[in-house]
């Protein structure tokens, strides 16, 4: 008798976030999809609420006050009331060893903040589905036991009918004839086959009806050929179910799965049952029976493949690559001539294509960059993807180094090429890490750990590249990390100071302002120049809070100057902006909170930003910068040159500056293309009416030049370093200016 179905609910949810915004929009939006939910702030509310009414599913916070997320997800797991509830990560940190704890401790997956609320409802959906077949499977197993039971019992109780049957069968002959038929009908109603063989002669004595809907094939071909039951077993099983069949002898009864091959070559699998009888020591028949367990199979052999295969791209997952090289681990410290490589793979710019196009369109992109990576591969080759744009390959039994790097190129390569995604060109491109495997390594968590380090060397050196990992890479890691925590130490105990670079009229040498540059006074290890840390403030999101000073204080300062001395009234300050700060959301309020608290007009504040920023960010950006430039507040294009140079796209920009790169200038006296370069640069800018800085300018001749093309302003070590404001003050109180004033050149 099956059971009855499980009764459809709302699934329960258990969200665990210290961040009471985080709480609400998670219970708000999983509550409008039909979740059932409830929200804790920190570790021990959750472990109470999780042990006295167990959720579905749990949202667990990792950085938490009281207990990290991973200590709340052992004490789960320990636990025989919650050890089964599916945890899911979420997380600001996306950093490998994170995630690999986070798997490590019992997490069933893990989600970057900010996220996607998109995103996680597909999660949660996906592993309450996969809850939901568990259970489904849990319960097929118990009716098909108690199916199998029932149909026992009921063979039993027909055997034993039959036996009496065949006892009064002495008197009544009739009366046996008529149990026979009867017994018959019932097992040919059976859509279970049955069956039994004499024990003596091994040939069948009966088989019901339902092994032609089994086999394929009419019962009297399986009667008049004995044989033939097993010459149907499908060859990969066939030895592995004779020998089943020759324990039976020892064991009295046997169970087994196996597979068999009807007719027109469909392949079942089949779950038998049988028995020996014996009577007085002698074996009187075998008896069987066997079920049909093909969608059971079916069903089990999809879910694991889910467990081993990426949703989105059918390449392996996470945790099967990590099996994978978990084992070729064990496989190098039993034979250290054995070689593994392991290669990291991040696409460049995805995220600008994901956010520009839309999560539909990026994964688009990522199943095309999978099928690019499988035909670069070899076919022994495993490629899996970690997560979001991140993949990892595993290659082995290689000769040198350079069968693992021409593998590398070739994937570099074709990433070059543009991908077209439903009309629109985009291109991306990757950075790769390699690690080399020896018997040094541990586990897989070293590996991916020094491969991730490596990626990012990659991207540091110019992207589109790949780096071989050396263990100055993670020493030189390591001094990041702490060189990461001193920065988060320093922005609390503002160690930060501004120096002041001047920027000068070409035509007159007059000082016409200052750009404000950042330095770090680091108390171990002196001044720090911006080179060596802000990379870092970007990637960990301080260069927000760390930009938001760096205008205060030089807007600060440039007012003090104003009311102190009368030569500094129309001198603008430049500040640097980075990518993060535009992206704020309320970044134009911000600055209008600045200007109005250190009481400093909006006109004299100018805002550099780098080519990169303005293209990546598109209409945004437009957006943005129009909204600044109605507050008064001026604009540069700094390091204009080095990026996209888009010429054709300046007049979309509401620009005041254009800040030529050092490196035209460093050579316009040397090369004719950087010559001409900025004369183009020039005359395209006041054709628009902007207006142009030179930067980089260190000699009499490269100033001559700027000159003759009636360049602006310019800036330079042949008028000054960067200096203190002390320094900075003593320029303009003498009314300082480039003397003398040198004259106009004619050029061919």
């Amino acid at each position: 008798m099956s059971q009855p179905p499980i009764q459809q609910h709302k699934a329960n949810i258990l969200v665990v976030d210290d961040k009471p915004e985080n709480l609400h929009l998670l219970s708000h939006t999983l509550t409008s999809h039909g979740y059932e939910v409830r929200g804790v702030v920190n570790g021990m509310m959750a472990l109470r609420v999780a042990m006295s009414a167990q959720p579905d599913l749990i949202l667990l916070d990792i950085m938490m006050p009281d207990v990290s997320g991973f200590d709340i997800c052992r004490k789960l797991k320990a636990n025989d009331k919650t050890q089964d509830i599916p945890i899911i990560f979420l997380s600001a940190n996306n950093n490998i060893q994170d995630k690999v704890q986070a798997f490590a401790a019992g997490g069933v997956d893990y989600i970057n903040k900010p996220f996607q609320i998109d995103e996680v409802l597909i999660r949660i959906k996906n592993q309450l589905d996969l809850q939901k077949a568990q259970v489904k499977i849990r319960q097929l197993n118990e009716e098909l036991e108690i199916k199998i039971q029932e149909r026992t019992a009921q063979l039993k109780a027909t055997n034993q009918e039959l036996e009496q049957e065949i006892i009064e069968r002495r008197q009544l002959t009739q009366l046996l004839k008529e149990s026979e038929e009867r017994l018959h009908s019932i097992l040919n109603s059976l859509e279970e086959v049955v069956w039994s063989v004499d024990g003596q002669t091994r040939r069948l004595n009966f088989l019901n009806l339902a092994a032609h809907k089994v086999y394929g094939r009419p019962a009297t071909e399986l009667l008049e050929n004995p044989a033939r039951r097993l010459q149907v077993v499908h060859p990969e099983d066939r030895h592995r179910v004779r020998k089943e069949f020759e324990r039976l002898e020892k064991h009295k009864s046997i169970d087994v799965e196996y597979r068999i091959l009807q007719p027109d070559g469909t392949v079942r699998w089949l779950w038998e049952r049988s028995k020996l009888i014996r009577d007085e020591n002698e074996t009187t028949r075998l008896d069987g029976i066997i079920c049909d367990i093909t969608d059971r199979k079916i069903f089990e052999q999809q879910l694991s493949y889910e467990a081993r295969h990426d949703a989105l791209t059918g390449l392996y997952n996470r945790v099967f690559f990590i099996g994978k090289v978990e084992a070729v681990i064990q496989k190098i410290k039993q034979d250290e001539d054995y070689s593994f490589a392991v290669l990291f793979i991040d696409l460049d710019r995805f995220k600008i294509v994901n956010d520009s196009l839309g999560h539909i369109l990026g994964d688009r992109l990522l199943v095309e960059v999978s099928n690019v990576i499988q035909q670069s591969l070899r076919p022994q080759d495993i490629v899996a993807r970690l997560g979001g744009d991140e993949f990892t390959i595993l290659i082995e039994k290689f000769t040198d180094i350079e069968d693992v790097t021409i593998i590398a190129n070739r994937i570099l390569n074709k990433l070059m090429s543009a991908f077209n995604l439903e009309g629109h060109t985009v291109f991306t491109g990757a950075s790769i890490g390699i690690v080399l495997g020896n018997a040094g390594y541990d586990n897989s968590t070293e590996i991916l750990r020094d491969a991730d380090i490596a990626m990012y060397r990659a991207k540091a050196n110019g992207k589109g590249r790949y780096e071989v990992f050396n263990p100055e890479m993670y020493a030189h890691t390591l001094e990041l990390l702490q060189l990461e925590n001193d920065l988060r130490t320093a922005i609390e105990r503002q160690e930060f100071v501004l120096h002041y670079q001047p920027i000068v009229s070409v035509q007159t040498g007059q000082l016409e302002g200052f750009e404000a540059l950042l330095r770090w006074q680091h108390p171990q290890r002196g001044l720090i120049f911006p080179d060596k840390f802000i990379n870092i403030a970007e990637e960990t999101g301080l260069i927000v809070p760390l930009g938001e000073w760096v205008i205060s204080e030089a807007c600060r300062q440039l007012h003090d100057w104003k009311l102190r001395y009368s030569s500094a009234a129309q001198f603008r300050i430049s500040v640097n902006l980075a990518s993060q700060q535009i992206i704020q959301p309320n970044f134009v309020s911000r600055l209008v909170e600045i200007l109005q608290a250190v009481k400093l007009e909006a006109n004299y504040l100018n805002l550099e930003i780098t080519e990169t920023t303005l293209m990546d960010y598109g209409e945004n950006t437009i957006e943005i910068l129009n909204q600044i430039r109605d507050k008064r507040i001026q604009l540069s294009i700094d390091d204009f040159g080095t990026g996209y140079s888009s010429l054709r796209y300046l007049h979309r920009f509401p620009i005041n500056f254009l800040k030529i790169d050092r490196s035209f200038i460093k050579d316009i006296t040397l090369k004719k293309e950087h010559f001409e370069i900025v004369r183009t640069i020039v005359t395209l800018a006041h054709s628009l009416g902007i207006n142009v800085i030179a930067e980089g300018v260190e000699t009499l001749q490269q100033l001559k030049v700027l000159q003759h093309f009636h360049c602006k302003f310019c800036q330079g070590y042949f008028f000054s370093r960067p200096v203190t404001p002390n320094t900075a003050e003593s320029l303009f109180s003498k009314n300082w200016q480039v003397a003398p004033v040198v004259n106009l050149v004619q050029f061919e």
